[in-house]
């Protein structure tokens, strides 16, 4: 009975739930007419059977014909899709590696077979086929995205699918190619100014200063046209270049020589002229290509000029050059200028906040005592921002000196006693048109009064005298005087206030030994980035009361401090002509007592820079680092994540240990070597 219903035994056509169905309707059907044809007439009804019998055979027929052919399309379609995707497999332009449990080779696709050549690699591990190879599938093994490798001097994206243990690798060296040469296409623009052309040519004959403009032009040309690169003079000290990318490396890799080379050439001549580049690249837009070649230039000069900085938006800036001392080339109708356009903002203001940078030395004081004392002459109210728990002994020294005689209080902030308030009573006095002057620093990251910073962005001067960092302020300045060829903000500032009428509020004693105090303290005793202005402005602050006595009890320091400074300097290691010292890492030092280390350390014979590298009171570790003019730690400390000057910079590094740090600095210190 089984076997009589088996569903395998019926025929084709019912075997398909639809065609079945359609059958047995038919059927069905068939029979119910025939049986009513018999009940109205029996001959009719026979004769109509016999039709019914003979369409039931001819549509079983036919059901079974469509059946069995629909199954042999069905089955050929099968065989056909399992035969393509076994040859997309085997023929697909794409590498594929299966690998077993044991990591070794189970099978790869002749495609991939092609790159390997006639070896035989099945039961191979990745590593025993191709050391790198394996390295790069390890490296990516958990990549959720393809990514670009290089194997047999070829580019190929490679995908690692762990859980099947399969790897595919497309070859992209076309595309590659194609990608890269787009890239090295892509335009840079350059600007290029002669630092001291007037300075240099002043007293010169009409043809002396023929022919040195000439050798300068001719030697950018030169050099331009040995990189490819397309150079048109401007004016008298200013150039634009052009070039691709790739001319743009080339001369990278050259380290921009021919500012080395004008400035030797005509240093022999007597009339040793610099240049300074900004260089940009990476932009669509051409008119922001040359706005940002602009700006780098403006940063290259505010370094100090003599140096080249290329950078991109999406880059950090690359310096080149700037191993040399600046040369002066302020004047005094840009600080007669400087002065009067600081005395209309302050006319303008409300009030105006004076904020040296964290934990101010003499020189941030002086200063901003010096402003504090222009702002009068203004009668407007001035305040300057210090916070006392954080300031070494000599500042301590000249607020109490400032407190001795109190005068009568008087309205806020024209009373010098009154006028020095922390932050937090600072930003109690903001109006609506404060003015905010920074002194003696140009950077967000180290101003002493951050939050009175961000809340005054968009009214800020700046003061000061060190090369300007990449890491500059969020907003722009109302106004920049950034003078890297001063001695000291306090030397600025002085130069200043002589274009000021003091008759109804002239310096005072204090104020002008602060100043000095000031311009001592960043000299070296003035025998460090002195110029003939420098004399001026120490002569100016005599003639006014400065009392070098009173400077001296300023500066003294107690026997613990002078312990502290000799045992660092103990510590110091001299190794090509570098003086590294590494502090303990449980002992904290300030940051006076270092840098005086690193002052003392370039006293030592043969000893051309100093690096001192001590723990802080905040946790951090710093570096103090200091040289004789011939190296510059400027470039040194920028690496490490500070700046300064080219003989006067530090860092400070969180999360590290004076030992680490020490290590740090030792591989800049070789990689600058090397890179020379």
């Amino acid at each position: 009975m089984k076997k009589l219903f088996n569903f395998k035994t019926l025929p084709i056509f019912f075997q398909s739930t639809k065609l079945g169905t359609v059958a047995l309707l038919l059927l069905l059907v068939s029979l119910l007419s025939a049986f009513f044809a018999v009940l109205v007439n029996w001959v009719f009804g026979l004769i109509w059977l016999i039709v019914v019998i003979i369409g039931l055979i001819y549509s079983g027929q036919a059901l079974k014909e469509v059946s069995e052919n629909a199954q042999e399309y069905l089955s050929g379609l099968g065989y056909r899709i399992s035969r393509s995707e076994q040859e997309a497999l085997i023929r697909m332009p794409i590498g594929i590696i299966l690998l077993n449990d044991t990591e070794k080779i189970d099978w790869i696709n002749p495609y991939m077979q092609g790159y390997i050549g006639k070896r035989d690699v099945l039961g191979l591990s990745l590593s025993d086929l191709d050391g790198n190879l394996a390295a790069d599938v390890k490296n990516y093994s958990d990549a959720k995205e393809t990514n670009t490798i290089t194997w047999q001097d070829k580019q190929f994206s490679l995908y690692v699918q762990q859980n099947l243990r399969v790897i595919y690798m497309m070859d992209i060296s076309e595309y590659a190619a194609i990608a890269t040469e787009y890239d090295n296409h892509q335009l840079f623009s350059g600007l290029i100014s002669v630092d001291n052309y007037e300075e240099v040519t002043e007293g010169m004959s009409e043809s002396e200063t023929s022919t040195l403009r000439t050798y300068v032009t001719g030697a950018l040309s030169d050099w331009a046209t040995t990189h490819h690169i397309y150079l048109r003079r401007l004016n008298t000290v200013h150039y634009v270049m052009f070039g691709y990318k790739t001319a743009l490396q080339e001369a990278e890799k050259d380290k921009f020589s021919v500012l080395k080379a004008i400035r030797e050439a005509t240093a022999q001549q007597n009339s040793p002229v610099t240049l300074s580049m900004g260089v940009a690249y990476g932009e669509q837009d051409i008119i922001q290509l040359a706005k940002m070649a602009q700006t780098n230039l403006d940063l290259a000069l505010g370094r100090g000029g003599d140096q080249v900085v290329v950078k991109s938006n999406q880059s950090a800036a690359r310096f080149y050059g700037g191993a040399t001392n600046p040369m002066e080339k302020r004047t005094r109708v840009r600080a007669r200028m400087i002065s009067q356009t600081v005395a209309e903002l302050m006319e303008q203001s409300d009030n105006i906040m004076i904020v040296g940078h964290a934990t101010p030395d003499l020189d941030a004081v002086g200063a901003g005592l010096g402003i504090w004392r222009m702002a009068q002459t203004k009668n407007k109210p001035a305040f300057v921002i210090i916070d006392e728990k954080t300031v070494y002994s000599d500042i301590k020294l000249l607020l109490a000196e400032i407190r001795k005689n109190t005068p009568d209080i008087v309205a806020p902030g024209s009373n010098i006693n009154d006028s020095i308030v922390d932050e937090t009573r600072a930003l109690k006095l903001v109006r609506e048109n404060t003015l905010l002057i920074l002194i003696d620093h140009a950077q967000s990251a180290i101003t002493s009064a951050p939050h009175l910073l961000d809340r005054l962005a968009n009214r800020v001067v700046v003061i000061d005298h060190h090369r300007l960092a990449e890491q500059g302020l969020d907003q722009k300045p109302l106004l920049t005087y950034v003078e890297p060829y001063a001695s000291s903000t306090s030397e600025l500032v002085v130069e200043m206030l002589q274009y000021q009428d003091q008759s109804h509020a002239p310096i005072t004693k204090l104020e002008a030994t602060a100043m000095l105090g000031g311009i001592q303290i960043d000299t070296k005793n003035f025998t460090l980035r002195t110029g003939s202005r420098t004399f001026d402005a120490a002569s100016y602050l005599r003639a006014n009361g400065a009392d070098s006595n009173l400077i001296q009890s300023f500066m003294k320091e107690n026997l613990t401090d002078f312990k502290s400074r000799t045992h660092l300097i103990n510590l110091a290691v001299v190794d090509s002509g570098n003086a590294i010292v590494t502090g303990e890492s449980n002992q904290t030092y300030s940051g006076l007592i270092t840098a005086q280390a690193a002052d003392e350390l370039l006293q030592i014979s043969s000893v051309e820079a100093s690096y001192v590298v001590t723990k802080r009171a905040d946790g951090r570790v710093g570096i103090s680092a200091r040289s004789t003019g011939q190296r510059n730690v400027q470039r040194i400390m920028e690496a490490m994540g500070g700046g300064g000057h080219l003989s006067n910079a530090a860092t400070q590094i969180s999360g590290e240990t004076p030992e680490a740090v020490t290590k740090q600095l030792k591989e800049v210190l070789q990689a600058a070597i090397e890179a020379q």
